[in-house]
This record gives structure tokens, sequence and C-alpha cells, in this order.
């Protein structure tokens, strides 16, 4: 678990924001490398593959992981993000409405599930999750940060802006 946690609050608050992305990979791996059967920490290397913006590596990291437990909903959301900026866009839908159910409805899946719907043109369907959020968040906490995935999604930049701006008040 040490060696996990380094990795991962090393590679992701250290190192990756200096720059040095193949460092924080190569910490992952190495974590790894010790229990490689663990989805999560699968899922974070491929997450730290995608924040250096190696999308199709990231692709199979996460479709590795989702072959170890199938019912983490992580790996799948996750992965529909790398799908969304390499272009495969009806992958990233299925994805990321897989995250979506196994993670039972969470905010944040559902955040990100209108930002895959917006840039794949099903903008109904993106506004439907808007609705259903922004209702939501009426009665319970729903972070700021799900909003703007889905104005984002549907080429609404100021208003997702302002959904970061509430996030960062609200300490989203």
């Amino acid at each position: 678990a040490a060696r996990y946690d380094y990795a991962w609050c090393y590679g992701m608050y250290f190192l990756l924001p200096l720059g040095r992305a193949e460092e924080a990979i190569a910490e992952m791996q190495r974590a790894l490398e010790r229990d490689p059967l663990d989805p999560f920490y699968n899922s974070l290397l491929g997450y730290l593959l995608h924040a250096a913006r190696q999308f199709e590596p990231a692709i199979v990291q996460l479709q590795q992981a989702i072959a170890l437990d199938p019912t983490f909903f992580f790996s799948s959301w996750l992965l529909s993000g790398s799908y969304v900026l390499s272009g495969r866009l009806d992958e990233a839908v299925v994805a990321a409405e897989k995250a979506n159910e196994l993670s039972g409805g969470n905010a944040m899946t559902m955040g990100v599930l209108g930002w895959v719907y917006g840039r794949s043109g099903r903008t109904a369907e993106a506004r439907h999750l808007l609705e259903e959020l922004t209702a939501r968040r009426r009665l319970t906490y729903v972070p700021a940060s799900a909003l703007s995935y889905v104005h984002r999604g549907l080429g609404e930049l100021d208003e997702g802006l302002e959904w970061i701006a509430r996030g960062i008040e609200e300490r989203d």
C-alpha cells in the first residue's frame, strides 16, 4: 500500500504538474510489479497515461483493469475520457453508460456521461442529465464539476467555467 500511495501521490501531485509524466508512469508501473492484479492501481496507471496524452496506451491499460474487475466503475469512467479524446465516440458512450450504471448514477459519472453525450452530438440526452443533476443538487450534494462536465460537452464553455468557479468556492 505504501508503494502504491507513494507512486500515486508523488506521480499525480508532484511529477505530473512539473511535466514529468514519464516519471509518474514509471513509479506506478513499479508499484504494479508488486501486485499486478489490483484493478484500482491498474486504473490509476491508465489515468496517468491519459494525463500524459498517451490515449491508446491508456485505453489498453484501462481495458486490462476492466478485465480484472468488470464491476469496478472507476475503470470504465476513466476509459470513456480516453475514448473521447482519441475520437472513438461510440465506444466512449458505451464506457460512460457502463460506468454510470455500475456506479448507481453517481453524480460524477452522470456528469462525464453528459460530457460524452454532448461531444457525441447527443444533446437531448446531455441536457436531460444536466436537468437531472440540477434537480438533484437542490436536494443533496452534487459537485459543481459534474455540471461543468456536461456544459463543456455541450460546447457551453462559459457555463462550464462558471461551474468550475462555483466548485472552487464550494471546495469541490
